[in-house]
């Protein structure tokens, strides 16, 4: 109650802007939201699609997915809000040129005004600066941007088909830029290390569990009490003030609104919450007939519920619907509160996907009492399956397309829930107060105890093709198994055909079907040969034909961890097949220990090799031996905990004759000396951004390069996003190194690939980016990998 009292009489705003997840300065955010009540809120440019993923197997999309949940969840700690545009995370670049071409500015830069014309900050700060010193191309081109918008968005001559959307030129008073990594720039410095009396954290412990939020990104912080503070520096100001305050020229507002809340925020307590419903409810009286503004509207409305008692729960069914089906939804009402309560409309609502239901009648709540109505919720036919917003159309180019979007849902996270149930009432008389909560599905988790799920329409049979991503070698099998499932959500007996398909041509006899009920499931085994492929490789596309002419070829998959909201999305039940020649190594059997968004073991028995994982029983006590080579995946030594502990035995592995490969590692690599010589990952990191950067063989006659795969410059072409990252930066002489490559711009450098004889053995450390390559299928790159799998040194004993 204290906290929405708070931003009833506080109505600046501040707006921070960035590139990408974890960009944003949660201490500042939090301080201003949680501490002064300000409505403070972060704009990231992207979902950080670009980068790794510590914690599961998502990359790309599904990564974004993933990092959007993760902004949503940190900024319920830190009180704030967020947005984002349309821009796709392209990975790290040095090239602020290569940033613009692939984000057209004057779409970004569309955008953040939009952004700043619909939240209307009076204080805007950047995170980055804008010039060269910020490194990442996209930084530079997110700083770049927050210093335009700040002129153009009160430009009324500038975007003006955003008055469409109710947007009308605003004027920003003064622009800030973080200076986080320039104290130098320094002109204000904001104490953050202060109590939050109503959770007993400081500001910057808050701070630090919001950024926490981020673990996809390795960014959990510890929650340290004491002084804190975070710096900015003054770049614009309009407002002609010298006291050198954050709201410099921004007056508090002193309407008789803010006295009211300030004077209910010292007056009522938890036990005293009751004697705020009258105050506050010829507040919003007053208010609608002053015709004030919507958002404080809607706090008033809260506010007043909220010193009822007033308790609305709204409870679906099931989880999933598909088209042409049914869900119960029931709202539940509690006052819990003395005041007498008038029900005069009960509701759901829908964002689309379902029909809506409504409850016409007076309805009479006294002090602890309950009423609960379930309404039954159709799910119209052809309702598509549930997605975020941004993904109901094909991107374009590095741009998500939302232009069919809702104006109301661009620049937002996620839309609206698809379905709300809504209530209108009287509390003892007063103007009417409306209720709103999202229907979800909840469920008892005998460990954990209540878990609430949204629910989400899907297809009423979803099929998924395995494996998504097929390299074939033209000397290996001729035939190789894929696998479609396929489960049944409809509510009728249906029958049918699927196959496999390419370029609409079928491509094995289809296989009949038929469902009884939801909840079915069936799968399909399909031999397909590598000439029924043909060429360099084809897209192959799983299909199911119902009897009564329905197609579908799409799944429904969620986005799901324990510390944000599941997300669906809907991805084809498609395989794209790469065939071209290789070269196995003889091995018997690699042992593996996987690292983060590590594909790669899937990708080497893709291809016929035998891989273990190795964990931690393995790593303690195994007999290493057996293994013809071991492989490091990358990050591991962040993610495994037994890799760390038992990184003598790898090396002692070595040592007697073994083979260890090591893909990228960050700092705390180096830092714990697990390397059998000294070798450094300095800061910054040395890496290759452009995956078309040529790239120089320093050792031709290296057995790395010949066997038993040839390299070639053609090796070298088709690979996704990135060289590598995470160069080793300097090392030990005893380390030959074998690439050489640089970015445009840039000085070359040789860390990428690293090989050394240890004892009997030999180890490579390589930041080559094999997790990215592999998956994708680059012909290159299985020849390369393949190479450093049979590699054996010389004895240095």
């Amino acid at each position: 109650m204290d906290r929405l009292l708070q931003r009833l009489a506080e109505t600046r705003r501040l707006l921070v802007i960035g590139a990408h997840p974890d960009d944003e300065d949660t201490r500042l955010l939090t301080v201003l939201a949680q501490g002064l009540g300000v409505d403070a809120a972060y704009l990231s440019l992207t979902r950080g699609e670009g980068g790794q993923n510590l914690i599961g197997e998502e990359l790309g999309v599904g990564l974004g997915l993933l990092r959007s949940r993760e902004l949503e969840a940190a900024r319920m700690v830190d009180g704030a809000r967020q947005f984002v545009t349309r821009a796709y995370d392209f990975g790290y670049t040095r090239s602020v040129a290569e940033t613009r071409a692939l984000w057209p500015p004057d779409s970004i830069l569309r955008d953040v005004v939009r952004v700043v014309r619909r939240f209307r900050p009076h204080v805007i700060v950047s995170t980055w600066s804008g010039t060269p010193r910020d490194r990442h191309g996209q930084h530079q081109m997110a700083g770049a941007v927050a210093h335009e918008a700040f002129d153009a968005a009160a430009d009324p001559a500038r975007f003006i088909d955003l008055r469409m959307e109710g947007l009308a030129p605003w004027r920003t008073l003064t622009l800030y830029r973080s200076t986080r990594f320039d104290a130098g720039a320094t002109t204000l410095t904001l104490e953050t290390g202060t109590l939050d009396p109503r959770t007993g954290l400081s500001h910057h412990q808050l701070a630090m569990a919001s950024r926490s939020r981020h673990r996809s990104q390795d960014m959990g912080q510890l929650q340290t009490p004491g002084p804190n503070r975070t710096r900015l520096g003054l770049v614009r100001d309009r407002t002609n003030a010298t006291d050198g305050q954050l709201f410099s020229g921004v007056p508090r507002d002193t309407s008789w609104l803010s006295r009211l809340a300030d004077s209910l925020r010292s007056a009522v307590g938890p036990t005293r919450l009751a004697d705020a419903v009258a105050p506050l409810s010829a507040a919003l009286g007053r208010w609608r007939r002053e015709g004030g503004d919507g958002a404080r509207e809607r706090l008033l409305e809260r506010a007043v519920a909220t010193a009822a008692g007033l308790v609305m729960d709204v409870r679906s069914s099931a989880e999933t619907a598909a088209p042409g089906s049914a869900l119960d939804v029931t709202v539940y009402l509690y006052n819990g509160g003395p005041h007498d309560v008038r029900i005069e409309r009960l509701g759901v609502v829908s964002s689309g996907a379902f029909a809506e239901a409504g409850l016409d009648t007076v309805l009479h709540l006294a002090p602890a009492g309950e009423y609960t109505h379930t309404f039954r919720v159709d799910v119209p036919d052809g309702t598509p399956p549930t997605q975020p917003y941004f993904l109901e159309r094909p991107r374009n180019g590095a741009l998500y397309d939302w232009s069919e979007a809702s104006p109301h849902d661009r620049a937002e996270l996620f839309a609206a829930p698809p379905l709300e149930g809504r209530a209108r009432l009287r509390v003892a008389d007063g103007p009417p107060v409306r209720l709103a909560r999202e229907a979800t599905y909840r469920f008892n988790d005998q460990a954990v105890g209540e878990q609430r799920r949204p629910i989400r329409v899907v297809p009423p049979i979803d099929v998924a093709l395995e494996p998504e991503r097929v390299f074939w070698s033209t000397t290996g099998p001729d035939q190789r198994e894929f696998t479609v499932s396929l489960t049944y959500h409809g509510v009728e007996r249906v029958s049918g055909d699927v196959g496999l398909e390419v370029d609409g041509r079928p491509l094995v006899a289809g296989r009949r079907f038929a469902f009884e009920r939801a909840g079915e499931r069936l799968v399909f085994a399909f031999p397909v040969t590598r000439e029924q492929i043909g060429g360099v490789g084809a897209t192959v596309r799983a299909v199911a034909r119902t009897a009564d002419g329905g197609v579908f070829d799409r799944s429904s998959v969620v986005v799901d961890y324990p510390h944000v909201r599941p997300t669906a999305w809907v991805r084809p039940a498609e395989a794209a097949v790469r065939i071209a020649q290789i070269t196995l190594p003889a091995v018997d059997v690699i042992g593996y220990v996987r690292g983060a968004s590590d594909r790669v073991p899937e990708a080497l028995l893709g291809i016929g090799l035998p891989v273990e994982l190795l964990r931690a029983e393995a790593l303690a006590r195994g007999d290493l031996s057996r293994y013809d080579v071991i492989v490091v995946g990358s990050r591991a030594y962040e993610t495994d905990s037994a890799l760390v502990q038992h990184n003598s035995r790898l090396l002692e592995y070595v040592r007697a004759g073994g083979r260890l490969i090591v893909q990228y590692q960050q700092y705390q690599f180096s830092r714990g000396d697990y390397a059998p010589y000294p070798l450094a990952i300095t800061f910054p990191s040395d890496r290759v951004t452009d995956e078309r950067a040529p790239v120089r063989v320093l050792v031709p006659e290296h057995p790395t390069f010949s066997s038993p795969n040839r390299i070639g410059l053609q090796d070298w072409d088709g690979w996704p996003q990135e060289r590598g990252l995470y160069f080793a930066g300097t090392w030990d002489t005893r380390y030959t190194p074998l690439l050489e490559m640089r970015d445009p711009g840039m000085d070359p450098v040789q860390g990428a690939l690293l090989v050394t004889s240890y004892g009997a053995g030999t180890y490579v450390y390589t930041g080559i980016s094999f997790f990215r390559s592999l998956p994708a299928g680059v012909p290159g790159a299985y020849r390369l990998f393949l190479n450093l799998l049979a590699l054996e040194l010389g004895d240095d004993r």
